[in-house]
């Protein structure tokens, strides 16, 4: 009996231990497996993260099936949208809010029936406006082609909420794919002597018949539509679609893949020529959004900064948008050939501009795109000084004049203020463009007058005629300055001009001005601030243009006074092209003593004074073109430099 009761009370024993110890391995597993995930789960996050970025890339890669799809059916890529002008008297529709009345049929909405979505594309009555009745239900779709699962404001359970008046709201999906309208500035013509938009948008309207068109130098654009034939582009080259944001609150507008507008599936305006350039911009003044000043009033200014999404504070209409994504560090893009990448907010903000246009000379980016865009975020500067030869000019002469009566004078060395800006401008500086101090070691000969279109004849061997009106033709006379021309025509002109006997015997050869020596031409030895005015003075003959309204017409070359350099026009008339590649943060970087600009890039500096340049109220106005692209409002002018003779002595 007592044999079986010490048993007993050793198998109790060991049941206990065993219990005992299960409920130790438990809580050792557990605080085991709590350490492995606290481990691993970054990288399970990053796992999820690197899935949603391929879903994210493999439907960018069907959508170029289908739009390449519609392409060959139609012979044409469907427009960005269709805007109608039937329910609106204004032909303005760029400038109205009311989506509601001209909004019709999108890209998306077109490239359904090509993308196996024959039901959802069924449910839209495409001869009405998106926002009727009629299409509530197929604009409220959910699609997932359209989706990023990386965003996570692009939830059925935030969809854009349009109230065109206190009574009535029109909602909409969300999505997160936009065509490339394009990185064009978004004010459209060229601008003026006042103003210069550069790379700009296209707008024509017309009462009879009624119609409106819209386009940039993307590969879509409003009421207008564009074949591979139209892109001078390659196709492994040029943008096709790219990322949007989902907005952050019923009131943005930005990621709405049934909403053909600038901001809901099309990106607009996010070039060199804006505040908006290069992908997920941070600066405030990125994308002009309809309800941008109600966001701001809404969320704050802050939450939208925190975000990573931000607006302009004062703007009421879709003007320009960027790209944008919730993967980190970069957006997805889609390439006309139907290639997909992945591109990093550091890339180069001309390539960026570049590979959104179709007009991009081929063989700028017909090589490996992705080594092209990894050499872009590597800073390079001038280094060879193409004056290398130069000899002393003749510093006996005050001003010469060359064998078809060009005059030059002489600018002397010295040292001034690059980027000062005018005494009155109360706009905030560029924080990427400080003023600086910059010395021009050696005096040169810089033209008196910009080259005027006698003067480009008589060595181009061709008459060309600028386009540029004030409202009124302006009349052919031989001394206009010239314009409407590139900055690879103007280089011509100066490779011509001092291969000429006459200037050869001379030692004379020429160039475009850098930078720095446009400037320090223009301000004229002056150490003080320009007085600046926006708005023309009574009475006031200087000729003064650039940022200037009302705007003066182009004038023949001489026709104001000159500045204290015996220079003309330096503020006025003609815009000029310079020497020098751009690059928005090059002044942070230059030397302090005749700096050369940096030493590869896809835009050309274009001066026309010192303050639309460092002092712009916003981004629009940088005055910069890509050197293949000309404007009836920019010219040139150009430095004169003796060479030593080849067979001169040591």
């Amino acid at each position: 009996m007592k044999m079986e009761m010490d048993s007993r009370r050793t198998d109790e024993v060991t049941a206990t231990i065993r219990a005992g110890l299960t409920r130790i391995e438990v809580l050792l597993v557990f605080f085991g497996m709590a350490l492995l995930i606290s481990l691993f789960w970054p990288l399970i996050l990053s796992a999820r993260e690197i899935s949603r970025h391929h879903a994210c890339q493999n439907r960018l890669r069907q959508l170029g099936v289908a739009l390449n799809s519609y392409h060959e059916m139609h012979r044409v890529l469907p427009p960005a949208a269709v805007w109608s002008t039937e329910h609106l008297q204004s032909l303005a529709l760029h400038k109205s809010r009311r989506i509601d009345l001209y909004v019709k049929t999108n890209w998306a909405q077109a490239l359904l029936p090509h993308a196996n979505e024959m039901p959802l594309a069924s449910m839209f009555d495409t001869n009405r406006l998106t926002a009727a009745p009629e299409n509530e239900k197929a604009r409220n779709t959910r699609l997932p082609l359209m989706s990023c699962a990386s965003d996570a404001y692009s939830t059925a359970e935030n969809p854009f909420v349009f109230q065109p008046d206190r009574r009535n709201s029109v909602s909409y999906a969300r999505g997160n794919y936009a065509i490339n309208g394009g990185t064009h500035c978004f004010n459209d013509g060229p601008g003026s002597t006042a103003f210069l938009t550069g790379d700009h948008s296209h707008l024509e309207m017309s009462h009879s018949p009624r119609t409106f068109r819209f386009w940039g130098n993307g590969i879509a654009g409003f009421n207008v539509s564009f074949s591979y034939d139209d892109f001078t582009n390659g196709a492994a080259s040029l943008v096709a679609l790219e990322e949007v944001r989902a907005g952050v609150h019923a009131i943005d507008p930005r990621g709405v893949w049934a909403l053909g507008h600038i901001g809901g599936s099309v990106t607009w305006a996010h070039g060199v020529n804006g505040d908006a350039y290069g992908p997920n911009s941070q600066h405030p003044k990125s994308d002009d959004l309809l309800n941008g000043t109600k966001l701001h009033q809404t969320l704050g200014s802050e939450f939208l900064k925190t975000e990573r999404i931000p607006c302009v504070s004062y703007i009421d209409l879709n003007y320009q948008a960027a790209s944008r994504s919730a993967h980190n560090g970069g957006v997805n893009i889609l390439m006309v050939d139907g290639s997909a990448r992945f591109v990093t907010d550091h890339i180069d903000p001309g390539l960026w501009h570049v590979m959104h246009s179709r007009e991009t000379p081929r063989e700028l980016l017909n090589g490996n795109l992705d080594e092209t865009i990894a050499a872009s975020m590597t800073t390079e500067d001038g280094e060879n000084d193409d004056r290398e030869g130069q000899k002393p000019s003749p510093m006996d002469q005050a001003a010469i004049e060359n064998s078809i009566g060009m005059r030059f004078v002489k600018i002397p060395a010295g040292t001034f203020e690059m980027g000062l800006a005018d005494k009155g401008n109360t706009h905030e500086l560029p924080e990427e463009s400080p003023q600086h101090q910059v010395s021009i070691s050696r005096a040169f000969y810089l033209g008196r007058h910009e080259v005027t279109r006698l003067q480009f004849d008589q060595i181009m061997g061709q008459s060309q005629k600028s386009s540029a009106t004030n409202d009124t033709e302006l009349p052919e006379e031989a001394d206009l300055p010239m314009t409407d021309i590139t900055w690879h025509e103007a280089e011509e002109f100066c490779r011509r001009l001092s291969a000429m006997e006459e200037e050869s015997s001379a030692s004379r050869s020429y160039r475009l001005p850098t930078e720095a020596e446009w400037e320090y031409a223009c301000r004229s030895g002056e150490l003080s601030r320009y007085d600046f005015m926006s708005a023309r003075r009574p009475n006031d003959v200087s000729g003064d243009a650039a940022g200037i309204n009302p705007p003066l017409p182009l004038s023949p070359v001489g026709s104001y006074p000159a500045n204290a350099f015996g220079l003309y026009d330096m503020r006025g008339n003609a815009w000029e092209w310079c020497k020098d590649w751009f690059d928005r943060d090059y002044y942070s970087r230059s030397p302090g003593q005749d700096p050369l600009g940096p030493k590869h890039g896809y835009f050309k500096v274009v001066r026309g004074s010192s303050w639309t340049f460092v002092g712009e109220f916003c981004k629009l106005s940088y005055p910069t073109m890509p050197p293949w692209k000309s404007s009836p409002f920019v010219g040139f002018r150009i430095v004169c430099e003796y060479r030593t003779p080849k067979n001169a002595p040591n």
